[in-house]
């Protein structure tokens, strides 16, 4: 039997935990008429919060109720990559014979067949005309259009285009929705972009930390389908160390699965091997690429945050700790919120968002010890 835990990024689980809310928001906007604001979503949350998992969730969801979803990652190509990803996925629902498509000039082909271009829509148009033309081709099937962004970033070309294109589509009616995924600080830039600022009208939604009970009563059940017994006091201690982080609870029961023989009753031994491999791992896929991207003085604070006492730090310690005065630390501050590493739950103090990240910069723990 496959495990049922999947503790990659980027995929689907066989189940998303806590977010029930979240997709049933998003369903019922897609039931909305077109241009409803609930047809436009936005989810914020830091990384390793299941943002690309609830993506891929949200996308299947709405391909079993009639949407050709277009999912792809913020970039320079992502528009080519929408109108390409729309094609192939509503390919199979549209007829192969050359067809016309009202609106355009007379004897101008819209599609040469299927949802291939005419050569003079691929030669003359532009991203909002294509999108256009795919929506009412598919909507002659009954079919819509939902478009999917993640790791959205601000101020780029591409990112106002999409919106454009959305906006201006919404408001003629076309049955399209649209979702972006990103950290809190990128999205919250976008919102302030005076081309974008109609996207504040978009449900959001903050992706947190999973509660105790949800991700409890995961372990208990998908656990039990494993055919792996737990006691209660073990599930405890298995839920406590996911930190109600998403991908910590992926990567501790794929280890509890296989440390584990199938029937067998789940070891304390067993359970400290697998939040040991799962912190480890960690490590590699979470801490690793988080601090490599960031220049040596924005690790340098983000370690002296890390080293105060409490949680969340105060700013004026970790102002003092490096001797520096206001005005120089807010750079850093902005930066390490921007790439989602700390967050400021209150005023003048920050918090480091990735579990046991503290920790490994502080050298103390499994995931504490610096290869």
């Amino acid at each position: 039997m496959a495990n049922l835990f999947h503790p990659s990024f980027g995929s689907r689980p066989e189940r998303i935990v806590g977010r029930d809310d979240v997709i049933a928001q998003f369903l019922k906007g897609l039931q909305r008429e077109p241009g409803h604001r609930d047809r436009a979503t936005l989810i914020l949350g830091q990384r390793g919060m299941g943002k690309t998992a609830l993506l891929l969730q949200l996308a299947e969801e709405a391909k079993s109720r009639g949407f050709v979803p277009a999912r792809v990652t913020a970039g320079e190509d992502m528009l080519e990559e929408i109108i390409e990803s729309i094609q192939i996925g509503g390919s199979e629902f549209v007829s192969e014979k050359p067809s016309r498509v009202r609106g355009f000039s007379a004897g101008a082909l819209g599609f040469s067949f299927g949802l291939t271009f005419s050569e003079e829509v691929r030669a003359n148009y532009g991203f909002r005309t294509k999108l256009s033309l795919l929506c009412d081709k598919l909507a002659e099937n009954d079919k819509g259009v939902l478009l999917l962004v993640d790791e959205v970033q601000p101020n780029t070309d591409a990112m106002r285009a999409l919106a454009s294109a959305y906006q201006h589509l919404a408001g003629e009616g076309k049955n399209v929705a649209i979702v972006m995924a990103g950290l809190p600080g990128s999205l919250s830039r976008v919102l302030n972009d005076k081309v974008l600022t109609f996207l504040n009208r978009a449900r959001k939604h903050h992706l947190g930390p999973l509660s105790s009970g949800d991700i409890m009563a995961y372990y208990g059940d998908a656990l039990a389908r494993e055919r792996r017994l737990v006691s209660p006091d073990l599930l405890m201690r298995a839920t406590a160390a996911t930190r109600g982080f998403p991908y910590l609870l992926q990567l501790i029961g794929y280890y509890i699965v296989e440390f584990t023989a199938e029937g067998d009753e789940v070891s304390s031994d067993q359970l400290d091997r697998a939040i040991a491999a799962a912190r480890l791992e960690l490590v590699e896929d979470v801490f690793f690429p988080t601090l490599n991207a960031l220049s040596a003085r924005d690790a340098e604070v983000l370690r002296a945050i890390a080293a105060q006492k409490t949680s969340p730090a105060s700013v004026a310690d970790v102002i003092a700790s490096l001797g520096i005065d206001n005005g120089y630390f807010q750079p850093y501050r902005a930066r390490l919120i921007d790439a989602g590493v700390v967050e400021a739950p209150r005023d003048g103090a920050l918090s480091i968002t990735v579990p046991y990240l503290a920790e490994y910069l502080n050298g103390k723990g499994e995931a504490g010890k610096e290869s």
